[in-house]
């Protein structure tokens, strides 16, 4: 049997993967400890030495089990992050979210000019998770000044550890908080990837084998809750001219743009993610 054939064979049994081939090539090189790019070059080689890591993953995989959590990390805006069943696993779609408040943070420092910003900007990522979109963007922007929150603790606990890992400095304050009840003061951004899944669907996916903590997924529901909550009181927290984003479902923009509206944002614009599709939804207030 040649490696091709190996992987094929394990490829066939990942049902419910929209990418199985490139699962089986990721759990071989994990398990090999050699990069994709190497399996990818010995796929016509004779597949004589396979370890029985391999086959457990494969059979994890077979489970539901992502292929982050039975890895340990995943990969986001061109950066390793440590994952593990307390975090949801960042997702590719959500690099739509960094590259929004980038462009707008970018924007508000070229209007401010050499005013009061002077190039920096004070931002804050609630529900970060992993910390793989506060840690981009300081990692993209040092000069800005970046908090991150989340309700979890366990969650937060990972972040850190990512943050030590990827950043020079400790450029990131972390921050327990339940939406906006921890935090203080006003920021001139706030991105956020709160939970957007419904609750049926949700526990659907746990069901079905999804490592990602229910808490992360749940959005009530109709999978709005949080984003609701958070266009209600984002302009409580945001300076003078201050940019809320949100990252969610496609489904839910057209009623997330029309709430916006509502609690008077203005400069309502979307942002689409690497599949095309209408993803983060932002506005500036005042």
């Amino acid at each position: 049997m040649t490696y091709r054939e190996l992987l094929l064979e394990a490829a066939h049994s990942f049902s419910s993967s929209e990418t199985p081939f490139l699962d089986a090539v990721l759990l071989l090189a994990s398990s090999l400890g050699l990069p994709k790019e190497k399996i990818l070059a010995m796929l016509p080689d004779r597949a004589d030495h396979v370890p029985q890591s391999f086959y457990d993953m494969v059979g994890r995989r077979r489970r539901g089990e992502s292929i982050a959590h039975i890895r340990g990390f995943r990969e986001f805006f061109g950066r390793e992050f440590l994952v593990d069943d307390s975090v949801l696993s960042p997702r590719q779609d959500t690099e739509a979210l960094v590259e929004a408040a980038l462009e707008s943070g970018d924007a508000q420092v070229a209007a401010s000019g050499a005013g009061e910003k002077s190039g920096q900007l004070s931002v804050l990522d609630m529900c970060t998770g992993t910390g793989a979109v506060a840690i981009s963007i300081a990692a993209e922007r040092p000069q800005w000044r970046v908090t991150a929150s989340d309700v979890s603790s366990a969650a937060l606990k990972i972040a850190a550890q990512n943050a030590r890992r990827l950043l020079q400095s400790s450029q990131v304050h972390f921050i327990e908080s339940d939406l906006f009840s921890g935090i203080e003061g006003r920021f001139d951004l706030i991105a956020a990837n709160p939970p957007y899944v419904s609750h049926a669907q949700a526990e659907r996916l746990v069901d079905d084998g999804w490592k990602d903590p229910l808490l992360a997924l749940d959005g009530g529901a109709d999978g709005m809750k949080f984003i609701r909550a958070i266009i209600l009181e984002g302009s409580k927290f945001l300076s003078q001219n201050g940019v809320l984003l949100l990252e969610m479902d496609p489904l839910q923009i057209p009623e997330a743009l029309i709430l916006f509206e509502k609690e008077g944002f203005c400069d309502i614009r979307t942002w689409k993610d690497l599949g095309g599709r209408t993803r983060v939804a932002g506005a500036h207030h005042g």
